[in-house]
């Protein structure tokens, strides 16, 4: 394949898609686009409009929302609703599953549609990420069920990098390709790939040092055994940056589940979700060359059991994951 593939040229064949799969795929591809294009423009102008801030409500998950989550949420259904290619769409910001076009979508969609938004308080970068899954044969009539079921087959996974550049990385399954968005012409243009992780597997880490007094003694062991070592710390607080940074570089990003303090709070299971945050994380990490686990298991492994349900996540480049789960297994 060309060194510069355009949004038109995937899928390829090569994706395991029939011929109206791939132009339903291709519909929705196009749809988080434009959504992207539009966030982008919205989000530029969003400090001299005062949306930079919360919204003043809690959302399913039990966060403050912040005046941008509801906007992205609304730009993104509006956009993957019109292709007609999705039956419900999962996310972040919603309870439940939203029906957008019945049995007559060929596909189901998972997105978190503004990853790390409280980061726009100090015009930092953001994201949005996206999974798309392809309904099972006979699959429940309840929603949620549905699209657990159909976890097990994904079609593609792809995130939009708000930030210097706007950016839309996307695979579907073989290579990773990368657009960015020229501003002038308000589309996303190939730029060379595939992106694969570094040969070596790079150095930089990237961890939220602070929670560390309340994570497992495996990652804690982890965690003392980078004193001294030569690794570069880097952490933005906005998945989708944290690990682009590290796909281009070179490097492992961790989230693990801490423990209760004082009793309360903590997310012992995890903080990030599996369906809209870890899977489609995992999946570009692999056509990346890299690794995407939960502590002990490939996050592709991971049942699903619940559409908001919250995982560990350690991924990056291989060399790196592999050392990972080399120290937590070694005893004590």
């Amino acid at each position: 394949m060309d060194e510069r593939v355009g949004l038109d040229e995937l899928p390829d064949k090569e994706a395991g898609l029939s011929a109206p799969e791939r132009e339903g795929a291709r519909k929705v591809l196009w749809a988080l686009a434009a959504g992207g294009r539009e966030m982008a423009g919205l989000l530029a102008l969003g400090p001299l409009k005062g949306l930079t801030g919360a919204a003043g409500a809690v959302n399913v998950q039990g966060e403050e929302v912040q005046a941008f989550d509801e906007i992205a949420q609304e730009v993104f259904t509006r956009t993957i609703r019109e292709t007609g290619a999705v039956r419900c769409l999962v996310s972040e910001e919603r309870e439940s599953p939203e029906i957008l076009n019945g049995s007559s979508g060929l596909f189901h969609v998972a997105m978190d549609p503004l990853d790390g938004s409280s980061n726009l308080a100090v015009s930092g970068p953001v994201g949005s990420i996206f999974c798309v899954f392809r309904p099972s044969a006979g699959e429940p009539s309840d929603p949620s069920a549905a699209v657990l079921r159909s976890v097990l087959s994904p079609v593609f996974s792809a995130y939009v990098l708000y930030s210097v550049s706007t950016l839309l990385v996307v695979t579907f399954g073989r290579e990773v390709r990368q657009f960015a968005l020229d501003p002038a012409r308000g589309e996303f243009l190939p730029l060379p790939g595939p992106l694969r992780f570094p040969g070596g597997g790079g150095d930089i880490v990237s961890l939220n040092a602070g929670n560390a007094s309340r994570w497992r003694e495996e990652d804690q062991r982890y965690l003392r055994s980078l004193s001294g070592a030569p690794y570069s710390a880097r952490y933005v607080g906005a998945l989708v940056m944290d690990f682009h940074r590290n796909l281009k570089k070179g490097g492992i990003y961790l989230y693990p589940g801490d423990m209760p303090k004082g009793g309360s709070g903590g997310h012992p299971e995890g903080k990030l979700r599996l369906l809209y945050e870890a899977i489609p994380m995992a999946l570009i990490a692999r056509a990346a060359g890299g690794e995407a686990v939960d502590g002990h298991r490939p996050i592709l492994d991971v049942p699903p059991v619940h559409i908001h349900q919250r995982v560990p996540l350690v991924v990056g480049s291989r060399p790196l994951v592999e050392r990972y789960l080399r120290i937590v297994a070694a005893p004590s």
